[in-house]
């Protein structure tokens, strides 16, 4: 068995290749921006790439390499069911309702004359997205169909930047002088004004609407984060008068906050989609207890801390015990690779 690892700073492929190197596994880190990286990892059954939507390069052709490395019989992570819809939201509305997943419901239109048709008859306050974005970034909640013409008009016209500098400023110093974020992220968010990002090559989001269910909650949500039989979860909290918590960064990891329901609803969204790992922000309606399912992504945060809070298991049973959840990718994978090897065999020989 040998392991491609695309190497990237700042993902988890310093922790692959450590991992590599502990286990004396033969690996080769590799630059999937090589136009020969085909050739270069002909030699490979395994190839990984913790891809980033930040990166207009990544999302320009990661999945297409991956996708058409997994259809030549290698084992690739993120495969296909499990990134095909990783920051894409509208891909995810079509993908919960056709498996019958529990989600907030969502409504999309491509063309102006159709949502401000629906606009006018549905009910308000709704939350207006655009299918890529992390972090609650390109996530408002409207309230009235006069504020849901103004997005329709601009969805179908001049559309929206996919990384809103400016948005993002004035929405950081509002936070800022009500005392909801703090100087350090105030001139952050004034910084990036004048900086080139890898977010600026990302184009223009037009030509689509897309709005979600608004769904009452204590103000939190759940990020349950899984791989095969284990999962991280935390409660995260939002900031006060507002309604969104990713991004808040005032994450929970007490296991006592998490309910068995919430770890079972994660469990059995994942293995249905049948995904090697996936992050899912869940929220529970407030008014009837129900768990709905908001977006999920196919990875989850770096951040060591976390890590030491314990862990989950899909028997509902808390593991008090140190981890590392980007090991549990490599192992799923490789365990992925030795059971197909194992039915190979069993066939031919």
């Amino acid at each position: 068995m040998r392991i491609a690892i695309h190497d990237r700073k700042n993902s988890y492929s310093t922790r692959w290749i450590a991992y590599c190197q502990e286990h004396h596994i033969d690996y080769k880190a590799v630059n999937a921006y090589d136009s020969d990286i085909i050739s270069q990892v002909k030699d490979c059954d395994i190839f990984l790439w913790h891809y980033h939507q930040g990166s207009a390069a990544d999302m320009n052709f990661a999945k297409q390499l991956l996708f058409s490395l997994e259809q030549t019989g290698k084992i690739v992570y993120p495969d296909f069911e499990t990134g095909w819809h990783f920051d894409d939201k509208l891909g995810q509305k079509y993908l919960f309702e056709a498996n019958g997943i529990k989600a907030a419901e969502a409504f999309a239109f491509y063309d102006e004359q159709s949502a401000l048709e629906w606009a006018k008859t549905t009910s308000w306050p709704k939350v207006f997205k655009l299918r890529g974005g992390a972090s609650s970034y390109n996530v408002e909640l409207v309230r009235s169909y006069k504020e849901a013409k103004k997005y329709i008009r601009q969805a179908f016209n001049q559309g929206f930047p996919a990384y809103d500098k400016r948005r993002r400023m004035r929405r950081t110093l509002k936070h800022f002088f009500c005392g909801k974020a703090s100087l350090r992220e105030a001139l952050g968010a004034m910084s990036v004004l004048f900086r080139h990002l890898p977010t600026d090559l990302l184009p223009d989001h037009k030509g689509y609407i897309y709005f979600q269910e608004f769904i009452p909650t204590e103000n939190y949500d759940y990020r349950i984060e899984t791989c095969g039989d284990k999962a991280i979860a935390m409660v995260r909290y939002a900031r006060k008068g507002d309604f969104r918590a990713s991004g808040g960064h005032n994450d929970h990891f007490e296991h006592e906050l998490i309910e068995p329901d919430v770890i079972q609803f994660a469990f059995d969204v994942a293995k249905k989609l049948k995904m090697q790992s996936a992050a899912l922000d869940i929220v529970r309606n407030k008014e009837t207890g129900e768990l709905f399912i908001v977006e999920v992504s196919y990875c989850y945060g770096v951040d060591a801390d976390e890590y030491d809070h314990g862990y989950w298991t899909s028997d509902g049973q808390w593991h008090d015990e140190p981890f590392d959840g980007q090991d549990w990718i490599i192992e799923e994978v490789i365990n992925e690779y030795q059971t197909k090897t194992k039915i190979w065999k069993q066939k031919f020989v």
